[in-house]
């Protein structure tokens, strides 16, 4: 790898490296940058990438004066914000694909602008682009725009491109990645297993790589390392989410260890998420969108209601959402959203005197210190703790800043968010594969192989270091594209 990083470091033109998963590829931005001369603008699409690659670079010590590091979709949206007269860009948070890929075209149009390019020149002295089999054609665009000032190369891994959304327009890896680099090299050492003492693993899923570009079935009854786990349970909706429920709640690893259990992309599968975290009592907790739908989506919801009264059975409502046990453990007056004089016999004293702190003088403060006393009573069970720590977060702004309204401060912490990228916290995950491509855990859980396509299989299956355990209808899996 030293050999390659090198090799990029020196390139003053447009290349590109296939990297597969788990081939070290963040290592090699990551060295790569250490040996690159003068600051580099490193760009890859998910907020969890970002925080890999900043991890990467500390462990290696390499200079925050090297490199900076952020998602395509907020560097495009911050510089045409910046410059918002030449871009002629005003919105702070596109609504949907079609507003994203007109910002992606604002920017690459902004960047036929000389003073930019003198600008971008005087910021970066190279590129890097990550996982660049995600890229759309217009993001695509912006990156073609920057390689003319700078010496630009793109890492990915066509076998990985799932962010195929409905608007995307996701680029050929052949026409649009062969046909407008240089080819560098590729990884060819499969060290997140290797490095974890499961090289056998490793071995395994490359010989699962080649079958799967070549279009050819998956044996799950062949030949396997013992660090490969099958379960098969009979072909019903009922009997598989009890496989799956089973197969979380029981799996045995040490505690300080890291578990991910992987369900498919679609909007159907994050709720199937949800609901398979609230059946272990949080002892998985899911991944929630970076977008924050359901953050914002509670925050409108408290800002129409017209009544102090309202706006705190909002909050229990999305209390509910995000843990378990909640209506129980609080008395019937405080879930209709009145005060209630506390007697000895009342349940649950404190949170209900925070409820009655909030009723008394309403603010963001009361309702978090809510929130948290709620989540300090015995028997609940937080489920989402990626959404419950981000409407704390929010909570938490809007008392740093009482002069934005509750929106405006959710707007500021999402921009930060963005920026800084997701912390993953927890030990025991549940997310899609669309969340949690690009992350690495010590023991992954394929929820349901049999409803993957080829591509999120592969992302799904690479995801653990040291085991792998696959819930599957089939026993042979011919994945479906």
């Amino acid at each position: 790898m030293c050999e390659l990083s090198a090799i990029l470091a020196a390139h003053q033109g447009s290349g590109y490296v296939v990297a597969p998963a788990g081939y070290g590829k963040t290592y090699l931005i990551a060295e790569s940058t250490a040996r690159s001369a003068g600051r580099q603008l490193i760009l890859t699409h998910t907020y969890a990438g970002v925080n890999a690659l900043r991890r990467k670079m500390h462990i290696l010590g390499v200079s925050d004066k090297l490199y900076h590091i952020n998602t395509i979709a907020s560097w495009a949206l911050r510089l045409s914000l910046s410059y918002s007269s030449a871009s002629g860009w005003l919105e702070e948070r596109p609504a949907d694909n079609e507003r994203w890929n007109a910002l992606y075209n604002a920017c690459a149009h902004l960047l036929d602008h000389e003073f930019i390019r003198r600008i971008v020149r005087a910021s970066y002295d190279g590129l890097y682009v990550d996982e660049y089999q995600d890229c759309s054609t217009v993001q695509h665009g912006v990156v073609l725009k920057l390689a003319r000032d700078l010496p630009s190369r793109v890492l990915g891994d066509p076998l990985q491109g799932i962010f195929d959304f409905d608007g995307q327009n996701p680029i050929e890896w052949v026409r649009d990645v062969e046909g407008s680099f240089e080819h560098l090299g590729a990884l060819n050492v499969p060290h997140r297993w290797i490095q974890a003492g499961a090289g056998d693993l490793g071995a395994w899923l490359t010989d699962v790589r080649t079958r799967l570009e070549q279009g050819q079935p998956v044996d799950l009854n062949g030949d396997r390392p013992a660090t490969v786990r099958i379960i098969q349970p009979v072909a019903n909706p009922q009997e598989l989410f009890q496989s799956q429920s089973n197969t979380c709640r029981y799996f045995n690893c040490d505690p300080a260890q890291t578990v991910i259990a992987i369900h498919k992309g679609s909007q159907e599968y994050k709720a199937k998420c949800h609901r398979l975290s609230r059946s272990l009592s949080g002892k998985f907790s899911s991944i929630e969108e970076v977008e924050g739908k359901a953050l914002f989506s509670f925050i409108r919801k408290i800002d129409r209601k017209q009544t102090d009264a309202a706006r705190l059975k909002e909050v229990i409502e999305f209390a509910k959402r995000c843990m378990t046990a909640v209506g129980q453990n609080l008395p019937a007056g405080t879930v209709r959203g009145e005060h209630v004089n506390i007697r000895v016999n009342t349940r649950n004293p404190e949170v209900t005197s925070m409820a009655n702190a909030y009723l008394a003088t309403p603010s963001s403060a009361a309702i978090a210190g809510f929130l948290k006393a709620l989540k300090k009573t015995l028997g609940v069970k937080v489920i989402r703790t990626d959404l419950f720590n981000r409407a704390l977060g929010m909570l938490s702004k809007h008392v740093l800043h009482p002069e934005l309204s509750l929106i405006e401060a959710a707007e500021k912490y999402h921009s930060e968010f963005r920026y800084k990228g997701r912390p993953v916290g927890r030990r025991k995950l549940i997310g899609t594969t669309l969340l949690v491509k690009g992350l690495e855990f010590d023991h992954a859980i394929v929820l349901d192989a049999s409803s993957l396509s080829t591509k999120e299989l592969y992302v799904a299956l690479t995801r653990g270091a040291r085991s792998l355990t696959i819930i599957s209808l089939s026993s042979v899996l011919n994945a479906a594209d």
